[in-house]
């Protein structure tokens, strides 16, 4: 009798224990899911009404194809989703479908190459309905692959280039259990384990292996060996204490951020501070053309992520003032929320935001230090651009706080232009160069390219701000009129607010 009672008291608590993790293990999977944007109603994107078949956009001003200038009085005849013809003076047929592009201006799809959709479906709506045709996704997931699946079947949405889950190296159970519970980050910690990670992406069909900053140097050059020989590009960041030589000769065929480069100057140069900050500004006026030489030889490809650096300050001493300057109202509110696992975007959870009653002094000097850091990436961007480095307009999207899908992109452009950048030039950054580099037919108006086309109210070259200035969007053999756009804009907003554990009109205007 004793032992069938303990026999029954060892089966109970070995029922209980499992039923215990069971609890845990579903509870961080609905907090992971949160931060991700999973748990957002997701909108139908079947309701929108949109114009397919044959179409002829007639007399309109047209982007060049080295986005130098408009050409005017256009007519562009697009069938089976891709550019049938251009001129002055071309026959329409009679199954046409004509839009009137008089006083408009039509430039290629934007591209924004580097985002994170995580499980946030509705962004693929933002994207398009803010001109963006085609996305870098650089932390891919299962999710992705369906999702650009039912685009190319027909469904609403960018075309997306996948690159593999970000890859880092990093030792204990933190980065196992992310490598577990999120699988948009996986951990290796060996070098054969990491070239067997190349392989095992390049299998699943991913565009690139995506790398982290936390790489060990040894699962660096290993990866990126591997990589080579297989001939999948490696992208991403440049592991924490590697310099530029390590990058040259790497392999390495895209950097993620251009801050990337001028960290690694800094680290170089011995960091900077408020007292030898203009030092460090002549030091890298004085490197950086030869820096940018070097990355145009190895044909290195490099995402700028300008905006975001100058809004972190902003963000850390002013927090509800800058949410009040983004469209918050559009960002899944899991990743405005936050979660147990992860912070998010409002204050008192915001990474960036510095929580404690820092004194005049210090906040002062913070903002020299931010002005510095800003103006650093400033002197290599032009640098960089001045030497011919390839550079696409990528923006982290949902990677970052304050970096809203679709909208940060005009964010971005706006950035380069304060640069110093021309307009044509930035056109360049969001259309042909990203496109290329992905190795999509598209990215220009010519006969033959994908019909991926943005028409404007104003032009684009006279003020890039223009590009905001959307008055349809053509994809993937679809036309959606501003009608159309705002139609979907409203639904994001409204499945939001429907999801939301946290009231945001305190940050909207």
């Amino acid at each position: 009798m004793k032992y069938t009672s303990r026999k029954k008291w060892i089966l109970g608590s070995f029922i209980g224990l499992a039923a215990v993790i069971i609890a845990v293990v579903l509870f961080f999977r609905y907090e992971v899911d949160h931060i991700l944007g999973g748990n957002t109603e997701v909108v139908d994107a079947s309701q929108f009404k949109t114009l397919s078949g044959p179409l002829a956009i007639t007399n309109t001003s047209i982007l060049s194809t080295d986005s130098e200038s408009m050409q005017v009085n256009q007519t562009v005849l697009i069938k089976d989703k891709k550019i049938e013809s251009i001129g002055r003076d071309i026959s329409i047929p009679d199954n046409y479908h004509v839009i009137d592009g008089t006083g408009q201006y039509l430039i290629p799809g934007l591209v924004d190459s580097h985002v994170h959709i995580k499980k946030s479906k509705n962004d693929l709506l933002l994207f398009v309905a803010n001109g963006i045709t085609h996305i870098g996704e650089m932390t891919g997931m299962k999710e992705h692959f369906q999702w650009s699946e039912e685009i190319k079947g027909g469904s609403l949405g960018p075309d997306i280039y996948i690159a593999s889950p970000k890859i880092t190296s990093l030792k204990g159970m933190r980065p196992t259990f992310r490598s577990w519970f999120e699988k948009r980050h996986q951990n290796y910690t060996t070098p054969l384990d990491g070239r067997e990670a190349v392989r095992k992406y390049n299998s699943l069909g991913y565009d690139a292996i995506k790398i982290s900053s936390d790489l060990s140097a040894e699962i660096y050059f290993a990866i990126t060996d591997e990589a080579k020989k297989i001939g999948i590009p490696v992208i991403g960041h440049l592991p924490v204490g590697l310099g530029m030589e390590d990058l040259y000769k790497s392999g390495q065929s895209q950097l993620a951020h251009i801050t990337s480069i001028t960290q690694s100057i800094m680290y170089d140069f011995g960091g900077i501070s408020s007292k030898n900050y203009k030092d460090f500004l002549d030091y890298l006026e004085r490197n950086s053309d030869s820096i940018a030489i070097k990355l145009k030889e190895k044909n290195i490809v490099i995402s700028s992520t300008v905006w975001l650096h100058g809004t972190i300050h902003k963000q850390g001493y002013n927090l509800p003032d800058f949410l009040k300057t983004i469209n918050l109202e559009y960002m899944n509110p899991g990743w405005v929320e936050g979660s147990i696992v992860s912070r998010g975007w409002l204050p008192g959870n915001n990474s960036y935001e510095d929580p404690s009653n820092i004194d005049p002094e210090s906040k002062r000097l913070s903002e020299v230090y931010w002005q510095n850091y800003v103006e650093a990436e400033h002197i290599m961007t032009r640098a960089l651009l001045h030497n011919g480095v390839t550079i696409t307009a990528g923006t982290d999207a949902n990677g970052a706080c304050g970096v809203i899908p679709g909208f940060s992109l005009h964010d971005e452009l706006e950035s380069l232009s304060e640069v110093g950048l021309s307009n044509a030039q930035i056109l360049h950054t969001a259309t042909l160069a990203p496109a290329k580099w992905m190795g999509s037919n598209a990215g220009k108006i010519e006969v033959g390219y994908k019909a991926d086309l943005v028409l404007l109210k104003k032009n684009p070259l006279e003020n890039i701000k223009n590009t905001r200035t959307i008055n349809a969007v053509i994809t993937n053999g679809k036309l959606l009129d501003r009608a159309v756009l705002d139609k979907i804009l409203q639904s994001i907003k409204e499945a939001n607010n429907k999801s939301r554990k946290i009231n945001i009109d305190a940050f909207t205007n």
